[in-house]
């Protein structure tokens, strides 16, 4: 099967900002003094309010993207932080992200995203586009008039639109999107998908170790993604061992258009163990945002997952098995020069591999040392780690695969205030690891909805700190 995508470059616009002249510097200096005069007087009076009325009050002016505080009656603040952005501002009023697709005109748009993000309804015109803060656009195009797509949530599927048997999915996550190949079946024939690129402000190359990228007019990589793969339905809604398979991937240009060719290994699809469907995944986005992900002996970090697991866990087919580490990361910065009281990191466990309060050795949390990209992390360049402060939890809960917890899905926690209190004195913030207690152990592991995961009830991992200003 080929598939030819051809198409032109969307336009989209840049605007350039530029401050001149002494007096421009001068009302920018007394505007910021300003503001943080306000915040600090919105929150005295939250503070005031909540001693005197006994409970938490909001504090507006501490609100962002991806945290909300309230003041406490005792003059502490508690910050609430998810790793990835959790709402959004529509007018003067934050709501919470909301990536479920709904018509408009001839596209589809999510009901509340941090991305500018369009998907096909159908019909001529981009696959799917975004636009990022700086104008910059990138979108996939298709060779031919796409279905009508048939809509879950945020997830657009487009039935056959690449050959019979062969679905294109589009997913939106908050700030941005996926887009894969599902192959229903095996393939009549050698498999190469011809996908253009089209961009503005942004050019699509490929790096020498197969990395995509995505590099600015002034050569500065503004995003960048692992190396295609492909994997089967065998790994129980993570792929492992053998059940994954990079993808040969070349970048070309035809008619001035870059087009990402991929040529998946016509063995691996016609292998009888081969459990279908295959999920085909070129996927590279903008904007890059660094949230968690998870890395294993047998696999890369894969960015966009709904989940990512961490401890120990024997491949399917009986002959070997990984150790696998979840890395999480927050932003902090509101916490500098603060004193913090307690912090506690909260991850959503949705499956498991037994149910109990004592379930193996349990997960540790660790605070990383050093830098990482969760487009380019593996298990040979993961980051380094301090067992001080470090805790761990035992509890499973969720469901196994075999049957539901008694207890559900929910949070597991740990408690991370000596992370927090470095971070507020000055320490860089790389983030957290959980990894098994023991991972000698054969079989101990517990999966967690990443901030991609946007399922009704499920919760993004979490970080939750008292403090003193």
């Amino acid at each position: 099967m080929r598939i030819s995508l051809s198409g032109k470059l969307a336009l989209g616009l840049a605007t350039v900002t530029v401050l001149t002249g002494a007096s421009t510097f001068e009302a920018a200096a007394a505007t910021s003094a300003a503001a943080v005069s306000t915040n600090a007087d919105v929150v005295e009076a939250a503070l005031v309010k909540a001693a005197k009325s006994g409970e938490a009050v909001d504090v507006p002016s501490l609100t962002d993207e991806n945290s909300a505080t309230v003041a406490n009656p005792d003059g502490s603040l508690t910050a609430t932080i998810t790793s990835g952005v959790s709402h959004i501002k529509q007018g003067d009023k934050w709501v919470p992200i909301d990536t479920s697709l709904v018509s408009d005109g001839t596209v589809l748009k999510p009901v509340a995203s941090r991305a500018k993000v369009e998907v096909s309804d159908g019909g001529d015109g981009p696959l799917a586009k975004i636009v990022d803060d700086n104008g910059r656009v990138f979108s996939v195009a298709w060779p031919t008039a796409l279905p009508k797509p048939t809509v879950k949530e945020n997830v657009a599927t487009f039935a056959n639109a690449a050959g019979p048997g062969a679905d294109v999915v589009v997913t939106v996550l908050p700030t941005g999107f996926r887009h894969d190949v599902v192959l229903r079946a095996k393939p009549s024939e050698p498999l190469e998908l011809r996908i253009p690129v089209q961009t503005q402000g942004v050019d699509l190359s490929e790096s020498s170790d197969g990395r995509l990228l995505l590099t600015s007019t002034a050569g500065q990589v503004v995003a960048s993604a692992a190396q295609p793969v492909m994997w089967d339905a065998s790994g129980r809604g993570k792929p492992r061992g053998d059940a994954i398979k990079p993808i040969d991937t070349t970048v070309e240009t035809q008619n001035g258009t870059k087009v990402l060719v991929l040529k998946p290994d016509a063995a691996f699809l016609s292998d009888p163990k081969r459990v279908y469907p295959v999920t085909v995944d070129p996927t590279i986005t903008l904007p890059q945002v660094v949230t968690d992900t998870d890395v294993a002996t047998s696999w890369a970090s894969h960015p966009g997952d709904p989940m990512i697991i961490a401890g120990t866990m024997p491949w399917e087919n009986g002959q070997g098995g990984d150790v696998m580490r979840s890395l999480v990361k927050f932003d902090t910065s509101k916490l500098k020069g603060s004193k913090v009281i307690s912090a506690h990191l909260a991850m959503w466990n949705v499956e498991t591999n037994a149910c109990g309060i004592k379930v193996g050795s349990g997960l540790t949390a660790e605070r990383i040392t050093s830098g990482w990209d969760e487009n380019d992390l593996n298990w040979d360049n993961k980051p380094t780690t301090t067992e001080a402060g470090s805790s761990t939890t035992q509890v499973g809960r969720g469901r196994t695969w075999t049957e539901p917890c008694a207890m559900g899905p929910g949070f597991l926690s740990w408690r991370v205030t000596d992370m927090a209190k470095a971070w507020a004195s000055g320490s860089p913030h790389y983030g957290i690891q959980l990894r098994g207690a023991n991972e000698k152990e054969a079989t101990n592991w517990r999966a967690f909805a990443a901030s991609e995961n946007k399922e009704k009830g499920v919760k993004p991992p979490t970080l939750v700190v008292v403090y003193w200003r």
